[in-house]
């Protein structure tokens, strides 16, 4: 008598045989992963991501027009701050705002918050913001492009601004620290290692038995070779088929052909 015994152990299923007082484990494979509560988070490859969220934005309106006044007619300012109100000085070194050349202090350097710049112009212009994160390894910094724009003669101050949001793949504990105390949000999945096989396998082969293991059986008989005679018939039985399939292939060029003979005739009596 034989019986199975069923069991689950994670991405596996065991398959426990008792065949004549005889232990055979085989390692079937199953259609769904499982997490195995007994397999160790560090056997696992991680993958960690972490998300933050910046929010790039300006207001802008015009100056008042004095006796004393230049030649600059609006006043503005130029913000990169945490989404909703997210301390993101714990994970950004320094912000570096590039202006255009024709300003005073065309390069301004932020390395406490707020992160935020004010100046008067005359004109809209493209400025280039550079975000150095407290990171010891790539991603060290982004930069970001942004159309910094001034209301026009008669229309009220603006409020624009922008959200972009960072992925940040398997940072080290460190940075991740930093980015959760910034308002990042960690996103996980855990996989178990190695891939699982296709067919079942043999991983242990039977203790002390001489009953050969029922899936591996060498010393089954080994069916007989066939004789000359047969290995004959067989050879002029695929020529027999050949001959038919080269038979079968001509007499439909010939039924194409016949068909295309038709088609032309009934044209030809069309045409008078």
């Amino acid at each position: 008598k034989q019986w199975y015994q069923r069991q689950s152990t994670g991405s596996f299923n065991t398959l426990t045989l008792l065949y004549n007082n005889n232990l055979s484990l085989f390692v079937m494979k199953e259609d769904v992963a499982k997490p195995n509560e007994n397999v160790s988070v560090d056997s696992r490859k991680r993958i960690s991501k972490v998300k933050v969220a910046l929010t790039l934005g300006h207001s802008a309106s015009h100056r008042a027009k004095t006796a004393n006044s230049d030649d600059f007619t609006h006043d503005w300012s130029f913000y990169v701050r945490g989404d909703h109100g997210c301390k993101i000085h714990h994970y950004i070194e320094r912000v570096v705002f590039k202006l255009h050349e024709s300003f005073t202090n065309p390069i301004q350097v932020l390395k406490k918050p707020p992160y935020e710049i004010h100046e008067q112009g005359y004109g809209t212009f493209i400025l280039s913001v550079e975000v150095n994160f407290k990171n010891k390894r790539e991603p060290k910094q982004i930069e970001y492009k942004y159309d910094l724009v001034l209301p026009a003669d008669g229309v009220p101050p603006i409020k624009r601004c922008r959200k972009e949001i960072l992925t940040f793949t398997n940072p080290n504990s460190e940075f991740m620290t930093k980015l959760i105390d910034g308002g990042g949000v960690l996103h996980q999945a855990n996989l178990l290692p190695g891939s699982l096989p296709k067919q079942p396998a043999q991983i242990a082969p039977p203790r002390e038995s001489n009953v050969p293991s029922p899936l591996v059986n060498k010393n089954r008989e080994q069916p007989p070779k066939p004789s000359k005679e047969q290995e004959e018939r067989r050879a002029a039985k695929e020529k027999r088929k050949e001959k038919k399939k080269e038979k079968r292939a001509i007499e439909e060029e010939e039924e194409d052909d016949e068909e295309e003979d038709v088609r032309a005739r009934k044209k030809k009596k069309k045409i008078k």
